[in-house]
């Protein structure tokens, strides 16, 4: 009987959650099903506003963890799989893994799960760091925007959209029957994911007197809750708008259920293919987003949603405003966003397709 293949898995796992996190849980599983997986989890981070940040202890994780991978390499196993950062301190760190397992002739998957490579070779250390990482390797990226990330990096590209499980189309959207046209916020609280613009935006919808309420989900980001609460306050939001904090699968799936609209204005640097995009597509609410990332890909203005530039909450309330006075238009970009999401991001076409890669690779 042949033996399965010998991977290391080197990825993070929730918690903290997010889309990278949720990722490569769906990843482990589907390498598991062909692979003899040995996982080093990359686990730096206790909550995402700590994601980005630099501290002592994480230096010190960062070489512990490198010393395990060191071990894991000499056992000769057939691949590493890493989800590779584009960006900041951990750029550094993954390139030291993936570096390590070159030398030691060790083929490496590189999964970009974020942006950042491009803009980083403007500075020569980082273009030099990158060429050498992801010279002979095999880098996945999640769309066709993105290939401009592995420009004349001279490595082997595959396209690997990311999925949604089976369960994420089975939701039934049914907006609450009321007069109240129900939008929602689902992120994590980071600025630069909009959160500020879609409050700005709803309230020059409360200043023409535009009816609505405002659910809002998601952990603590560089906004923290007790900020988030006074910025309502201050823009005299606190009777349209509801904070839910974290929420659980339950409760994400009644916001879903009954919201509306779904916001999403993001003008997040490294913004890749955002999960809670197509969540909100599968579960056949209307979408209005930015075009960041591969989402130019996925939203198609007046097809599959509406696109909003990020930083701009007036062109985003007329958006809102015109969605919600167009309700038929509306309800046919919502369907066929489903339709789209169901064609393309299904959790068995994610599986096949990485496995094959691991196939090609290791073969």
């Amino acid at each position: 009987m042949t033996k399965p293949p010998r991977i290391i898995a080197l990825v993070q796992l929730p918690p903290p959650m997010h889309g990278a996190a949720t990722m490569n849980e769906r990843a482990s599983v589907a390498l598991r099903k062909i692979c003899d997986v040995t996982v080093l989890e990359m686990r730096f981070a206790k909550n995402p506003r700590d994601i980005a940040r630099m501290r002592l202890g994480k230096l010190v994780m960062a070489l512990g963890l490198w010393l395990k991978l060191l071990l894991a390499l000499r056992r000769k196993p057939d691949a590493l799989y890493i989800c590779f950062a584009p960006t900041g301190g951990a750029f550094y760190r993954d390139c030291l893994y993936v570096m390590t397992a070159k030398i030691l002739g060790i083929a490496t998957i590189l999964h970009l799960h974020g942006r950042g490579l491009q803009t980083g070779r403007s500075q020569w250390l980082i273009a030099f760091l990158q060429r050498h990482a992801f010279a002979g390797q095999t880098a996945i990226i999640l769309g066709k925007a993105l290939r401009t990330e592995i420009d004349g990096l001279q490595c082997r590209s595959k396209i690997i959209a990311n999925c949604l499980p089976d369960t994420a189309f089975k939701i039934n959207h049914d907006p609450i029957s009321t007069t109240t046209p129900r939008l929602l916020y689902l992120s994590n609280l980071f600025r630069s994911k909009g959160i500020d613009d879609v409050l700005a935006a709803c309230a020059i919808l409360k200043q023409r007197n535009i009816d609505f309420a405002l659910d809002i989900a998601g952990t603590e980001g560089d906004l923290s809750t007790c900020e988030l609460s006074q910025l309502i306050h201050n823009l005299n939001l606190s009777d349209h708008c509801r904070y839910h904090g974290p929420v659980d699968a339950d409760i994400r799936t009644k916001l879903l259920s009954n919201a509306n609209l779904f916001l999403f204005p993001s003008r997040y640097p490294n913004e890749a293919q955002p999960l809670v995009v197509l969540e909100a597509m599968a579960a056949g609410v209307p979408v209005v987003s930015s075009t960041i990332g591969t989402l130019v890909d996925i939203v198609h203005d007046g097809e599959t949603g509406r696109i909003c530039q990020p930083g701009n909450p007036e062109m985003l309330a007329n958006i809102v405003s015109d969605a919600l006075t167009q309700p038929t238009e509306t309800h046919e970009m919502a369907r066929a966003a489903k339709a789209f999401c169901n064609q393309h991001f299904r959790a068995n076409r994610f599986e096949k397709e990485l496995q094959q890669l691991i196939k090609e690779i290791i073969s």
